[in-house]
């Protein structure tokens, strides 16, 4: 693999296919000048997007059918992270409790330090890089969303905890590599049926969801 990825980057025909222009172009030109860091995140199916996928394909080999077997549907235990919208929500897999907590613990002995070395000048600074930000003295991985030029602050989301934040430029590091090979722990979903719901019972969407998600602790089986 290794072998022919280098076998790419010499490959004469690359310039003539590669757009060399966009956010996704200077990220991949980050990465070849500084492999020491994390640019952009692990891609995969996380235990979220497989789930969905597998849903998607019951649905469809049973279309037409109002009772779905719930035997054939994926099941896993989730902690809802963040309900501050009516219909979406962020969610962790809650066998995600231990990884989460050992990155947590290794960034903030990284970190530390907080070395001034590691800031990332503002010509790095643009939307999908993957950087570390401090929030309230806690380093946490993230993700640049919105940047301007003249305004110290720049919105980051947190990829592990399924928020963005408003934070300031001087709070953005470069995020070490050995960071950047875990995927994001949460994933954003919606409710679909909150509106029937809430018909039925004459409250508000937003109180409802916070109602129900209080009741069970934050940790759902879906």
């Amino acid at each position: 693999m290794i072998k022919r990825q280098k076998a790419a980057e010499l490959n004469d025909c690359r310039e003539l296919v590669e757009v060399q222009s966009g956010n996704d172009y200077e990220i991949r030109k980050l990465m070849e000048q500084f492999p020491q860091y994390a640019w952009k995140y692990a891609e995969g199916i996380t235990i979220p997007g497989y789930m969905i996928k597998i849903a998607e394909q019951v649905s469809e080999e049973f279309e037409g059918v109002r009772n779905i077997p719930t035997d054939l549907l994926p099941c896993e235990y989730f902690r809802v992270i963040d309900h501050s919208t009516p219909t979406e929500l962020a969610i962790q897999p809650k066998r995600f409790d231990k990884t989460q907590e050992q990155l947590r613990r290794k960034m903030q002995l990284h970190y530390e330090d907080d070395q001034g070395c590691l800031k990332i000048p503002s010509c790095q600074l643009f939307p999908k890089v993957a950087c570390a930000v401090r929030v309230e003295n806690i380093w946490y991985r993230g993700k640049l969303e919105n940047v301007a030029d003249k305004s110290p602050w720049v919105y980051v989301y947190l990829v592990d905890v399924g928020m963005s934040r408003q934070v300031a430029k001087s709070d953005i590091r470069y995020l070490d590599s050995k960071f950047g090979h875990y995927p994001p722990m949460v994933a954003r979903g919606r409710i679909r049926v909150v509106l029937k719901m809430t018909a039925k019972l004459g409250e508000s969407s937003r109180f409802v969801i916070r109602k129900l998600i209080s009741r069970a602790q934050f940790c759902y089986r879906v």
